[in-house]
């Protein structure tokens, strides 16, 4: 079984709001996903060396996975990368962040556009360090093209040319030698699939904040 991961939203239905932490916006964000393993995005982008956000700092304590406003970046703990490099080897790069207290928002975050102030913010209690964006550097080319069905169609004929979360009924993957890293980018996928050697792990280690998605 492989696994798509998303943040756990299940503690904003009150406020329907899925998103955790808001990005202070910088100058080309808008075209910085972290997705693409070929590109590094503070070299060859001018991104930031640390990806700064501003949220509710009490409500993501203790959770290893949240979501970010607006361009949907899904962070992970430090702990939870521990705990998948522990299960395996994969190539990738981490993205520092830091995400400051909603209660200094107007400190740190101003302008036209909106953009970071030179406000230092230097009280731990204001600011949370536990989060990086993950970057994976290669991706395998596994996806089985006939047997992979959108809609009852073959992949390599339904005139998709990339797949969401559950689009696809079976999504079929062959597996390469040596078998899967714990969590891997497919070309055709728009988002990484996890193994269930590393679900079990996370569960073990009693991570907090996941949703995991069977992919079917």
């Amino acid at each position: 079984m492989m696994y798509a991961l998303s943040a756990d939203a299940s503690h904003a239905q009150e406020n329907a709001d899925i998103y955790d932490v808001n990005l202070i916006e910088f100058d080309g964000c808008e075209s910085v996903t972290f997705f693409d393993p070929g590109i590094d995005y503070q070299r060859q982008q001018g991104t930031p060396g640390v990806i700064e956000f501003v949220g509710n700092l009490e409500s993501i304590a203790g959770r290893d996975h949240i979501h970010s406003a607006p361009l949907g970046l899904l962070l992970l703990s430090r702990r939870m990368v521990r705990v998948l490099e522990a299960v395996g080897p994969f190539p990738h790069r981490i993205i520092p962040t830091v995400i400051y207290s909603e209660r200094i928002r107007h400190l740190v975050y101003s302008g036209y556009p909106r953009r970071r102030t030179w406000h230092s913010v230097t009280d731990p209690a204001l600011k949370n360090e536990d989060f990086v964006i993950l970057q994976l550097l290669e991706r395998i080319d596994c996806l089985d093209r006939e047997r992979t069905l959108v809609k009852g169609v073959p992949f390599h004929q339904c005139g998709e040319e990339l797949l969401g979360q559950e689009e696809a009924e079976p999504l079929v993957l062959r597996p390469p030698p040596g078998g899967f890293p714990p969590v891997f980018s497919v070309p055709e996928l728009l988002y990484y699939c996890y193994t269930e050697e590393a679900r079990q792990a996370c569960e073990q280690a009693g991570l907090k904040g996941l949703w995991w998605r069977p992919q079917p």
